[in-house]
């Protein structure tokens, strides 16, 4: 009977001990989903830059929601390039034809930008 209580004893600590690694597993696993979001939530908050920008459409991708732009410098974003930008809103990236000469806005957020505001250019 005594050499049956020891083995309980047994499986009873080797039980607990499964228990605080499958516990210490979920805290972890929740401290870093609330990590994730508390990011997230920093990105959302950050305040939005704005950027004028003068240059000739090179493509417009509908299905990508993009469009390539060969601009002139964006003081204090970066210098002259060609390059494709996100465009959010469908309703503006309709409005570009490709060889058109354009100005529009970047939009900067953290580590997020993209274009809007899109106006023929005045030559």
């Amino acid at each position: 009977m005594q050499e049956m209580t020891s083995i309980s004893r047994v499986q009873v600590r080797h039980g607990l001990s499964g228990l605080v690694k499958r516990l210490a597993i979920v805290c972890c696993g929740i401290a870093l989903l609330l990590a994730g979001c508390s990011q997230q939530a920093a990105k959302s908050t950050a305040p939005t830059k704005t950027f004028q920008m003068r240059g000739e459409v090179m493509g417009v991708d509908v299905s990508g929601h993009t469009a390539t732009i060969k601009h002139e410098d964006i003081p204090g974003f970066m210098g002259a390039m060609t390059m494709g930008y996100p465009v959010k809103d469908p309703a503006e990236l309709a409005k570009l034809k490709t060889g058109e000469q354009i100005t529009a806005t970047v939009y900067q957020q953290g580590d997020e930008f993209w274009l809007g505001n899109f106006q023929p250019a005045g030559k």
